[in-house]
């Protein structure tokens, strides 16, 4: 007998805030003219920001492609037809690759897995909590954990190809009766990531498989940030070698067997937060490293570890605080070194490496980026309102006149911007978007963005693909904060904080800068040193790297951590040997490994006119890991703002 799936509502539509209304662009100007505005303003925390996206933004409404949304009408067709399409399957027929997807506030039934068909998609929800697609209960095929099964995925093709997959601002609820139900299967590469993104089981049991699971060959480097899994028997699963992901304010509750799960993937995290009986984090395998940061384990079952690190593994800890767990961490790598209290300091699987007699430690004190206020969306600025100054195929003049109008918030349109001179942020902008908009820079000898004073810190959120031709996608010429994903940089003026997030680049050239910096992956053959830290603090949570010269060189009494490093080195072109970091009278931390042809010095430090090093063999864990190293060289004054 067919049995015919529930199609009610877990959660009633009522349940999600109203929508905002929408004004179109036109009508931009006559609300600032003195309409009283009634959307609520949009706020920014890192990259992501909730609310509706502009009418001319580019993106796809999945409601006018034919989802409902009304926690009544099965979705599922609609959904898929959308993010179906693409090269890899069959585009659609009115949206084609349909790479840009907007979501707004409803709660959307669907009865199967939605795969998404491409690669570079973006789906944005209107809000985390307002956006809910929600499995049926007791839907078919979900039903077996051992066949999981996943409710959406961005596994397309070869993982290493699959590349900047991003997801917002909303909810995975697998719904009730179905325990081998996935939330989300997910896969990134270079760049890419999930934001602001809830997942849950709303069985009365927690019942499911996986909330987040990345197993697809290959996974990153991608960030996973602001994302609540609750329920599942695994809340996070990552699996494989290569190559690395980074996972920060991550919130984990009621897992049924284990909280965070990493196999053999170099993984950074930071504020993971665990209330679970169960264990909190488990790392595995002869090439997995953890670096796991000011992270809160609480409400433990004391037949439990909070951490068990097993053999083989690279584990380095620090600032971690259990409650009710045997003991906050099993090493089985090291047996009885780990601390016994519900506090680790600091700890590393294999203790610090340093080339010179001092091991004392440091840490560089971390920093979330300002909260923006990015006002009504219905008072941005377009650069497209100032189209008609784009002669000669040149839109800067149209950019800069966008930023010079006065508006907080300036947007780009999906597209490609050919752009013949610097632009310069200046005045009252605080905040430049693209949505997925391309900034093609043809101005070789000169800097593409150029942050001079204004008012308040700026958000720059525009990438540039490939083809740009520009001396430094970035130049810092004021002291203001700056908040950026995309782009090589340097800065004239030195003394400000700056956040980078998610950004493939190089070079990076700080000079007495506060840096805090989320998922870097700098490549090349052409810089001595891809990043250079000059006298400044550097703080990278997930690094990976390609090509063959030095990654970090840290100067002139400055301070660099790196938290999990994935340094892989699949192409010898120079015909000299650059070692992999480079120390002169500094600070440097770093917990990292190698892959394929490994950097051959791997650390070079001078303190004082010494020099030494270590080179591949001198590595203190197999698959030639590090995971503590310490350089403590270069004592010098505090950075004005350090803490």
């Amino acid at each position: 007998m067919h049995h015919q799936p529930d199609l009610s509502p877990h959660a009633s539509p009522k349940s999600a805030p109203p929508r905002p209304r929408r004004v179109g662009l036109a009508l931009a100007a006559a609300f600032v003219a003195g309409f009283a505005a009634t959307a609520p303003p949009a706020h920014a925390q890192g990259v992501f920001f909730e609310g509706p996206v502009p009418d001319d933004a580019g993106f796809i409404n999945l409601q006018h492609a034919g989802a409902k949304g009304d926690g009544r009408t099965d979705d599922t067709a609609a959904f898929q037809a959308v993010l179906g399409a693409g090269k890899q399957t069959q585009p659609h027929p009115q949206y084609g690759h349909a790479r840009e997807v907007f979501i707004p506030n409803g709660v959307y039934l669907i009865r199967d897995t939605i795969q998404w068909g491409d690669k570079k998609k973006e789906v944005r929800g209107e809000s985390r909590d307002g956006v809910i697609i929600k499995l049926i209960d007791h839907a078919p095929g979900f039903d077996d954990p051992a066949k999981p099964k996943r409710v959406l995925s961005t596994e397309v093709g070869f993982g290493p190809q699959n590349f900047d997959q991003r997801l917002y601002n909303l909810t995975i609820d697998v719904g009730a009766g179905n325990p081998g139900a996935v939330g989300l299967g997910y896969c990134t590469a270079n760049h890419g990531g999930v934001w602001n993104v809830r997942i849950l089981s709303s069985d009365p049991r927690h019942a499911g498989h996986t909330g987040l699971r990345i197993e697809q060959k290959w996974p990153g480097p991608g960030t996973v940030s602001d994302l609540v899994v609750d329920g599942f028997d695994t809340g996070i699963l990552i699996r494989h070698d290569n190559a690395s992901m980074v996972f920060e304010h991550i919130t984990l509750k009621n897992q049924q067997k284990v909280g965070f799960v990493n196999q053999n993937n170099t993984v950074a995290i930071r504020n993971l937060r665990s209330d679970n009986r169960v264990t909190a984090v488990e790392n595995r395998g002869g090439t997995a490293v953890m670096a796991l940061i000011e992270s809160q384990l609480t409400s433990g079952d004391p037949a439990n570890p909070a951490i068990l690190n097993d053999r083989k593994a690279v584990l380095y800890a620090r600032d971690i605080t259990t409650d009710g767990y045997a003991l906050p961490l099993e090493d089985r790598v090291s047996p009885g070194a780990p601390p016994s209290e519900t506090r680790i300091e600091e700890y590393a699987t294999h203790g610090p490496t340093t080339l010179f007699e001092s091991v004392a430690s440091f840490a560089i004190p971390v920093e979330d980026p300002p909260a923006f206020d990015l006002g009504d969306p219905r008072q941005w600025v377009s650069v497209k309102r100032f189209e008609r100054l784009a002669a000669d195929g040149d839109w800067a003049p149209a950019i800069q006149a966008a930023i010079d109008s006065g508006a907080r918030t300036v947007y780009f349109p999906k597209g490609r911007y050919l752009i013949k001179q610097p632009i310069v942020i200046r005045g009252q902008t605080r905040h430049v978007i693209g949505f997925r908009a391309d900034a093609a820079f043809r101005i070789p000898d000169q800097p593409g963005w150029v942050i001079a004073d204004g008012d308040g810190p700026v958000l720059l959120d525009v990438a540039s693909g490939y083809g740009a031709k520009t001396d430094v996608h970035i130049e810092h010429a004021s002291p203001r904060t700056l908040v950026y994903r995309g782009g090589s940089y340097r800065n004239t003026v030195p003394g400000g904080k700056v956040f980078i997030y998610d950004t493939v680049a190089v070079p990076m050239h700080f000079d007495r800068q506060q840096v805090w910096a989320r998922q870097l992956n700098p490549e090349s053959y052409n810089y001595p040193a891809m990043i250079v830290n000059r006298g400044g603090d550097l703080w990278v949570l997930g690094l990976k790297t390609e090509k063959d010269r030095t990654v970090v060189a840290t100067l002139d009494g400055g301070r660099t951590e790196v938290l999990g490093g994935f340094l892989y080195k699949n192409r010898q072109r120079n015909p000299d040997q650059a070692p992999a970091f480079v120390v002169e009278d500094s600070k440097f931390k770093a917990v990292y490994r190698n892959k394929q042809l490994p950097y051959q010095p791997q650390i070079v430090e001078t303190r004082n006119g010494r020099t030494r090093q270590i080179t591949i063999d001198e590595m203190p864990a197999s698959a030639w890991r590090m995971d503590w190293f310490v350089a403590n060289g270069g004592d010098r004054v505090e950075p004005a703002g350090s803490r």
